[in-house]
């Protein structure tokens, strides 16, 4: 046995010896680009090099085990040419109107303490002396309000960036759990009890550490990030095992960000604690694999860990979210059946790498098309066109809020749906660039594009990456 196993390793190393000086990328005879796989590859890191996913990859290319690929592998990257009139180039915003516009915005004082490393801002800014009348002038953190950070980040304003991060890692409870919202007084307790935040975390440091590069930060953001994992999974009392086979729940409506009681999604259900809904199974996914790719980065052996919940977590979304028919993903009402309600939430898989490379076709031509629930004149729905309560001004029934457009858009790219990712950015990167800092605001009218509720509003500065995983060059 000994011998067969010697035996086997040195086939390993002479077929890795093989290729080692084999050019990563190559052509097909179509144009199509080809990755050859290289030593320490695996899908994960070609799925991130390529702006896709590992689903669509397996999918693609027909591969059976996603954790079984070799050197000298051919991988085909769908939509990927070197003569695609859709092909994916980088991003140039560095000089342009909308990169100057987004960095004097953030320039206004929304930071308000620095405490060491840790940063706190208000919502809104706010001068020194100026009274804070309104609760969006109160200075405290948000997870959904963080996702502003990766505006900080591209614009190289990585203190600030990752300091509004280490807010949150400093109040991390001793259970795991990260609070609801953070100030400079909120230290760490025992235990979660009371409402938390967006499980988003781990993915926006994910994002600022491709900017920054810290490695500091990117080591500890995985302990912080790998901890809340943890509760979740362990500790949260957030999971259904019923009728969601062990998918999660929100606590409250006001922890999903959607935070509108009438919203006919958590109406439907009495509550969105009577769901597990799509939005947070899909954060959850795609944070375990952003733990799964720092883990790979920090060569940390709880990789697999990660990558084993995300892949159990997606194929109950698969099994019991996704309606063939519909082509959408509902929630699981936690007393039986699939909350048939369209609205943001079910577009969350995609920025999550959930559905299949069909799946993804089919939700995309059906709900983002011409036609499509989601197809508007200013960027993104928040609730599908056709759903009782619809109004296209009326907050989460309909309006468009830049915060979690950001992360469909980036879904969206990921499957190489770049012409529907552009028709969304693209309106509100041109209100932007016209009006300069006067236009970010809390949210706008979907159709029109009237703004609406906090003007200066800081998510407003996720037009910036949202641009940037949009490949919009202005």
């Amino acid at each position: 046995m000994l011998n067969v196993t010697i035996g086997v390793r040195i086939s390993v190393l002479i077929l890795i010896c093989a290729h080692l000086f084999i050019a990563p990328q190559q052509t097909s005879a179509t144009g199509e680009v080809v990755h050859v796989v290289q030593p320490g590859d695996n899908l994960s890191t070609i799925a991130a090099r390529y702006g896709t996913t590992v689903t669509i990859l397996t999918t693609y290319n027909q591969i059976t085990d996603a954790n079984f690929i070799w050197v000298g592998q051919s991988v085909n990257i769908p939509g990927k040419s070197t003569n695609a009139p859709n092909e994916i180039r980088p991003t140039y915003l560095s000089n342009t109107v909308l990169r100057k516009s987004v960095s004097d915005f953030l320039d206004k004082p929304f930071v308000q303490k620095r405490v060491g490393d840790r940063v706190y801002y208000s919502f809104t800014p706010v001068d020194e002396g100026q009274p804070r009348t309104y609760w969006f002038q109160s200075i405290r953190n948000h997870a959904h309000e963080n996702l502003a950070s990766l505006a900080y980040a591209s614009l190289g304003k990585c203190s600030e960036a990752q300091g509004m991060l280490r807010a949150f890692y400093y109040a991390q409870n001793s259970d795991g759990g990260f609070p609801y919202l953070v100030t400079a007084e909120t230290g760490p307790g025992a235990t979660t009890t009371t409402n938390i935040t967006l499980p988003v975390l781990a993915w926006e440091a994910l994002q600022i550490y491709s900017k920054c590069g810290d490695k500091t930060f990117l080591k500890d953001s995985f302990e912080a990030g790998a901890k809340n994992d943890d509760w979740w999974w362990l500790h949260s009392n957030r999971r259904d095992h019923d009728r969601c086979q062990g998918m999660f729940f929100w606590k409250n409506h006001w922890e999903s960000v959607r935070d509108d009681a009438e919203l006919i999604t958590w109406t439907s259900t009495n509550g969105a604690q009577n769901q597990c809904a799509v939005d947070l199974n899909a954060y959850l996914v795609a944070n375990d694999r952003a733990l799964y790719l720092m883990a790979i980065e920090l060569g940390d052996s709880r990789a697999d860990i990660f990558n084993a919940r995300a892949s159990h977590l997606s194929n109950l979304m698969n099994s019991l979210m996704w309606n063939e028919e519909d082509s959408f993903y509902y929630g699981i009402s936690r007393r039986g059946g699939q909350v048939r309600v369209r609205d943001i939430g079910g577009l969350m898989p995609l920025y999550a790498g959930i559905p299949s490379a069909d799946q993804a076709q089919s939700l995309v031509k059906k709900h983002l098309g011409p036609n499509g629930d989601f197809h508007s004149g200013f960027g993104l729905p928040s609730l599908g066109k056709r759903e009782n309560g619809y109004g296209s001004a009326r907050r989460w029934q309909g309006g468009m809020w830049p915060s979690l457009t950001t992360l469909v858009v980036k879904g969206l790219v990921d499957y190489s749906f770049i012409n529907e990712a552009q028709h969304i950015t693209r309106p509100l990167v041109k209100k932007i660039i016209d009006g300069g800092t006067q236009n970010f605001w809390e949210f706008y009218d979907s159709e029109t594009g009237t703004p609406s509720h906090a003007q200066n509003y800081i998510w407003g500065a996720t037009v910036l990456p949202m641009a940037e995983f949009a490949r919009i060059q202005n």
